[in-house]
């Protein structure tokens, strides 16, 4: 819009310079040519009695004071020839001037026109000045050529300048202010574009994938309105993909499960039937050696159903994680807790604490299920090791409170890295793998981060980031 000002401000800007450059050619051929009608007219009443003669100075005599008399009144400088059109007079305003030394003579190529004509008008330059210089053939009454009438007429470009900047003047303040108007407008209607693209952006940026996105109203039906409406179509075919998505994961999340739980069900179950056909097939209730059997096979059977009650409590947890009543818990106390339950681990426990007042916003028994899970995973690296050990440290800095547990197992293998905290995703040869993904939910759901360091062959070491209460 400001383009448009500007632009159309310098059009009529050049547009007008040539039109008052124009006026004032019109203007000075026009002014020029009345005064050369009104002494041609006056001329020609006293010409019409002049005979053609070879000896002008009769006609010079006759014409002498009439030329200074119209030279005076229309303040003009006036030229006599002769039909040859050699210089016989000039008058000037209250003067008469009669040419001495080589007369002045009439350019040929004006001299043969007017032969066909009776007025040319010829554009000379003289001194920096522009001239109009006025031929006019100038009869008696027998109708004969009896001389030639110049009049040489000064273009004033003064007149027509400074009627330019008059108007230029009064046109340049209306178009300030018409300038200032399109400013304003123009900040009005980009405030208003953008408001309501930052709207249109504000909802873009807050699409949520996971959760029903509501449309946008918009009234106007502008470019933007159908950028709203193709928006909302958007919408509607994403909330559709995304409640497929979810049955299907849904579905695929199921099937998982069952494969799983089927699966670790079916591992238990195995030896039992093994060793029940087993006792079948040696019954012999008097025998000292199949009584001990006996026995073994019933305290495997309690062993392999406990497993398969710790199976189904994990599974059980996992599909519904209790609601976190998050309240100030003393981290070292809650490590001091766990180290009571593991003093009888078939392993060294340490445990460091170089804050004992850091306290966090947590469930306080998910904390414990947590530290319980890591240290038991920790328990599982060290098993094969002829010195197993584990520590925990707490410590606290820069609003936050840092809790880690190292062991000196083998580390985990580089293949089982990126799935570490997935569901069903475990190195150990039994159990559901899904103790660190539960780990996982109860540290995002305190607002926390959890990472582990591991190399394979060596050490690795989990780490909890919780901010301070």
């Amino acid at each position: 819009m400001l383009s448009l000002v500007v632009l159309s401000i310098i059009v009529i800007g050049v547009v007008t310079v040539w039109f008052f450059q124009e006026q004032n050619s019109d203007y000075h051929q026009q002014r020029l040519q009345r005064k050369e009608r009104s002494i041609k007219t006056e001329m020609r009443y006293f010409s019409k009695e002049v005979k053609l003669q070879e000896d002008m100075d009769i006609v010079l005599r006759e014409f002498e004071e009439v030329l200074v008399r119209l030279a005076s009144v229309h303040n003009l400088q006036i030229n006599f020839f002769n039909t040859a059109g050699q210089l016989l007079l000039t008058a000037q305003p209250d003067s008469v001037t009669q040419p001495v030394v080589a007369q002045q003579q009439i350019p040929a190529q004006s001299l043969a026109e007017l032969q066909e004509k009776d007025r040319v008008i010829i554009p000379t330059r003289t001194d920096g000045q522009e001239y109009l210089s006025d031929y006019t053939n100038l009869y008696n009454g027998q109708g004969e050529q009896i001389a030639i009438l110049n009049i040489p007429y000064v273009q004033d470009p003064e007149i027509s300048q400074q009627d330019l900047e008059e108007f230029l003047g009064s046109i340049g303040l209306v178009y300030i202010f018409i300038a200032l108007g399109a400013i304003g407008l123009t900040i009005v209607l980009s405030n208003s574009i953008t408001k309501n693209i930052s709207i249109l952006s504000e909802r873009l940026g807050n699409l949520d994938l996971n959760k029903k996105n509501e449309p946008i109203q918009w009234s106007s039906d502008d470019e933007i309105g159908t950028l709203v409406a193709t928006y909302n179509i958007m919408l509607e075919k994403l909330e559709e993909s995304r409640v497929q998505l979810a049955k299907t994961e849904r579905e695929s999340a199921w099937r998982e499960m069952a494969r799983q739980v089927a699966h670790e069900i079916k591992n238990p179950l195995t030896p039992i039937k093994l060793s029940v056909q087993h006792l079948q097939a040696t019954a012999a209730h008097d025998d000292p050696e199949w009584q001990s059997k006996l026995q073994d096979t019933l305290k495997m059977i309690i062993q392999q159903i406990d497993a398969l009650s710790n199976i189904a409590t994990e599974f059980s947890d996992f599909a519904k994680m209790p609601r976190a009543k998050a309240s100030r818990v003393n981290v070292s106390s809650v490590v001091k807790d766990m180290a009571l339950l593991f003093r009888d681990a078939p392993f060294e426990l340490g445990v460091e604490i170089q804050s004992p007042d850091a306290e966090i916003l947590i469930d306080e028994d998910q904390l414990h299920r947590l530290l319980n899970n890591l240290v038991k995973n920790a328990k599982h690296a060290v098993s094969q090791q002829t010195n197993p050990k584990v520590e925990v440290s707490v410590t606290s800095g820069s609003n936050k409170v840092g809790i880690c547990i190292s062991d000196n197992g083998e580390g985990i293998p580089a293949e089982a890295k990126e799935k570490i905290f997935r569901p069903n995703s475990t190195t150990k040869s039994s159990g559901t793998g899904l103790g660190l993904s539960i780990s996982k939910q109860i540290v995002e759901q305190a607002n926390g981060e959890i990472w582990f360091e591991s190399d394979e062959g060596g050490p690795t070491k989990f780490y909890v980031s919780f901010p301070t209460a």
